[in-house]
């Protein structure tokens, strides 16, 4: 029996999918964070640390992230490039009780790439025309000195459901989904991965829907 973590994500009424990008990166620092701090394979180890907050207003999700690490690499810049290979964070959802999940993954300057998998399949990608409804904004700047690291990065990102085309939920409000958060860089002079939910597997692998945590989209107004 894996132990799963489980989220109340709060429905936010006083926002919707073309709410600025700004309201919703202010809003979002007065959520509750949760670490993305599981180190499921101690032979890649990093100084890097992940948050993220996550909320959602109905008609969509509501996601901020908050980095710190040593080292920027940013060479993708096309949607739907390997940017897992970058400093990248990632976010996998399977809603209700389907099978197959989307994988959100995105490096430290937005770029975005998106597929839908079946576990065990070959993933197909999103089309671009899809993946751009995901409004992105983006804070890169370096940190004082003894500040643990030298960079800090953060990424709020407002995903509408409609680009869940396979599934087409609607309103996300009462669904339920299963779902992990990721933050790794595989080209990094440290390659590291690092998981919300416990993954227990011989080698790095985020694809592994057994290991998802749970997640419950509000029914009430939480601002």
């Amino acid at each position: 029996m894996h132990l799963m973590n489980h989220i109340h994500i709060p429905f936010i009424s006083s926002a919707d999918s073309n709410t600025p990008l700004e309201q919703i990166d202010v809003l979002m620092d007065s959520m509750p964070k949760h670490a993305i701090d599981n180190e499921p394979w101690p032979q890649f180890k990093s100084t890097s640390a992940a948050a993220f907050a996550i909320a959602h207003c109905g008609d969509a999700v509501l996601l901020k992230y908050y980095v710190k690490e040593d080292v920027i690499r940013s060479v993708m810049y096309r949607t739907n490039d390997p940017v897992h290979k970058d400093n990248c964070v990632e976010f996998f959802i399977a809603l209700e009780a389907e099978q197959a999940y989307y994988n959100i993954e995105m490096n430290c300057f937005g770029i975005c790439s998106m597929g839908y998998r079946f576990d065990g399949e070959e993933r197909r990608f999103l089309p671009e025309g899809t993946i751009e409804k995901i409004r992105r904004n983006m804070i890169l700047q370096s940190v004082p000195a003894g500040s643990g690291a030298k960079y800090e990065w953060q990424l709020t990102v407002i995903i509408p459901a409609e680009v869940f085309i396979f599934s087409q939920p609607g309103s996300l409000t009462g669904k339920k989904a299963r779902a992990n958060f990721f933050k790794c860089g595989d080209d990094l002079p440290n390659p590291h991965f690092l998981s919300w939910n416990r993954i227990v597997n011989d080698r790095p692998d985020f694809h592994l829907p057994e290991f998802f945590g749970t997640l419950e989209f509000g029914r009430t107004s939480d601002q």
